[in-house]
């Protein structure tokens, strides 16, 4: 076996806390923002239908535990050829087998649509954060970041869709005759092979996009380190993202051997995906939260911030006039945060990110 396959204690104790902390995350980020009487924003509220799904994911993953469909050894059972027993055969049709079939179906129906509304809430922070004139069409960063969001937004609906019509509507063939699943269906392997693939393709460079807009502030050493290591919290669910890519590799590389049970190779696909999913809206949510433990050292860095030169360069001579004017007027608010900047205000790249420090 390529990994270890956790058992259903293990399973439970790292699921339930992580989705525990994941209800608290997304409730403390609403509360953040009224505490501070800001507007919700697209990003805050793409982490609601994200929560709810996840909730879901993790329903299914509980139920097949409750169900011994997933997270126990299948029985064995006797070859008619050879007499020889054998975990599990292409042809198996028994009630353990075929629940695990179904939970594996509609889990990674609703992993799709989750996953991808979790990255874009991220890139819609990101362009929060980094682009301050939104309506400006031309501008690089503004582009970049609305392409970001649309391709992550085709990502999951296509991915939706595949997961859900990969027998093409006859929906039985998926749950019986794995056979029948060959000669009859799209390469199932393939599809969860590019999936996976694709989403730690996209997973790595979500969590590095933010690297190069921060280096350019004009910041000490130290506070550019302190802001990126606030977005690079998403390691944690690019981690799981790899480990889920590098399962279905040597999945993909081993096929239908009849030597595997089947149904503990699900159970290893569906908790690496649960993983991601946790593990992603909780880093989502963190660095929404810093209102919530501001403190006097976090003032006194900010207070340092404001007197930093504005990188300028995408701004003409008004708006940097402008940058200082609303600079100035923010050192009198120090609770304020990405969320309150807008178009009007112009406040300067090294202030927002010092935000988040």
């Amino acid at each position: 076996m390529f990994m270890s396959i956790p058992g259903p204690a293990a399973i439970l104790g790292s699921i339930i806390p992580l989705l525990v902390l994941d209800i608290f995350a997304v409730g403390l980020r609403f509360y953040s923002r009224r505490k501070r009487r800001q507007p919700l924003q697209t990003d805050d509220w793409l982490t609601v239908p994200a929560l709810v799904l996840a909730i879901g994911l993790a329903s299914i993953m509980f139920y097949g535990i409750d169900s011994t469909a997933l997270g126990y050894p299948a029985p064995p059972m006797p070859d008619t050829e050879t007499g020889v027993e054998k975990r599990s055969a292409i042809t198996a049709s028994d009630w353990k087998i075929v629940t695990a079939r179904k939970l594996e179906y509609s889990f990674l129906v609703i992993f799709a649509t989750t996953n991808g509304l979790i990255k874009m809430s991220v890139l819609f922070l990101y362009r929060r954060l980094f682009v301050v004139d939104k309506q400006n069409w031309t501008n690089g960063r503004n582009v970049f970041f609305i392409t970001m969001i649309t391709l992550m937004g085709l990502w999951a609906t296509s991915y939706t869709f595949a997961f859900m019509f990969m027998c093409k509507g006859n929906f039985e063939i998926l749950f019986t005759d794995l056979l029948a699943v060959m000669e009859q269906c799209v390469n199932t392997f393939m599809v969860g092979y590019s999936c996976s693939i694709s989403d730690f393709i996209s997973d790595a460079l979500i969590v590095l996009i933010p690297i190069p807009f921060v280096w350019q502030l004009h910041l000490p050493l130290g506070k550019k380190l302190a802001v990126l290591g606030v977005f690079l919290l998403g390691i944690l669910s690019s981690g799981a993202s790899l480990v889920r890519m590098l399962w279905m590799i040597w999945a993909n590389h081993i096929g239908m051997d009849e030597a595997v049970d089947e149904g503990l190779l699900l159970t290893s696909e569906l908790y690496w995906c649960l993983m991601e999913i946790t593990l992603g809206l909780l880093a989502a949510c963190l660095p929404t939260l810093r209102g919530l433990v501001q403190t006097k050292s976090v003032d006194s860095v900010l207070r340092s911030v404001r007197n930093a030169l504005s990188l300028g360069s995408t701004s003409s001579a008004s708006q940097l006039a402008s940058s200082k004017d609303s600079t100035a007027k923010s050192s009198r608010s120090l609770d304020r945060d990405v969320y309150s900047v807008n178009v009007e205000t112009k406040v300067t790249q090294e202030d927002r990110a010092a935000h988040w420090v």
